[in-house]
């Protein structure tokens, strides 16, 4: 999605923070700059005077915005001297708002790797716990999203956001509440694969050929086979993940 300021923001699904009004639009375009390097490590934010004016927003707003960005580990108070970004390996990274920033600029190659591994490490796990504890109403969101996909393979945009609601159901339906948080983790990394995959043109109905043996495996609650599908969804991704990145970082 695209706010009025031109700023690209990510799927409130995906999200911590809300995006909407002035104080969720200052937490989202500063973000952006930082991970996407317009603010650079070690620099300094721009007064509050100065914030004030660019985005039209209360003082009040622009340090509940900035509290916003320092609970995330972006950026750092120091006495008398304002606000300071942080360095990369202080940003916290697991935070779905730090990820949907990445997703919103064009991540390097290496991250992109970085991201299917932590696919692989949770989502076949996910799939099988969901196979073995899903209810009959977690069962039906899982197949509704599916049919939304199938609706959606001409229609990038629902067909996302079909997938999307089909793997934060998994999630759901895996019975763990901390698991169910990764989904939102998940989701953010899955945005990234999105946009690199619009960019390469891989086909949707590919994806939907793949999520299909992960839905049959939990509706007849076979957990090796869910598990096992799942890995096959990721596995199908990365080579062509990794390749567009690169593509699109070269």
């Amino acid at each position: 999605m695209t706010d009025p300021a031109g700023v690209t923001t990510s799927d409130d699904l995906c999200r911590t923070y809300p995006t909407r009004g002035v104080h969720g639009r200052l937490v989202e375009v500063i973000g952006q700059r930082i991970v996407g390097d317009a603010l650079a490590p070690g620099t300094d934010l721009p007064r509050e005077v100065e914030l004030m004016d660019e985005f039209q927003a209360s003082r009040t707003a622009v340090r509940e915005a900035i509290k916003v960005l320092a609970a995330k580990g972006l950026v750092e108070s120091r006495q008398k001297r304002g606000m300071r970004v942080r360095a990369q390996d202080e940003w916290n990274l697991l935070d779905p708002d730090v990820l949907a920033w990445y997703a919103a600029s064009s991540p390097a190659p290496e991250l992109v790797g970085q991201m299917v591994e932590l696919r692989r490490m949770i989502e076949p796990a996910a799939a099988r716990l969901a196979a073995g504890r899903r209810s009959e109403g977690e069962l039906a969101a899982m197949q509704a999203a599916f049919a939304s996909m199938q609706a959606g393979l001409d229609d990038f945009t629902a067909y996302y956001r079909a997938d999307l609601a089909f793997h934060r159901a998994l999630f759901r339906a895996s019975g763990n509440p901390f698991i169910d948080r990764l989904g939102a983790i998940v989701a953010v990394i899955l945005e990234v694969s999105f946009r690199l995959q619009r960019r390469s043109l891989i086909p949707a109905s590919a994806g939907l050929a793949l999520h299909a043996p992960v839905l049959e495996a939990i509706r007849a609650r076979d957990p090796e086979r869910a598990e096992a599908a799942m890995l096959a969804i990721i596995d199908a991704a990365a080579l062509e993940l990794q390749t567009a990145a690169e593509r699109g970082s070269g």
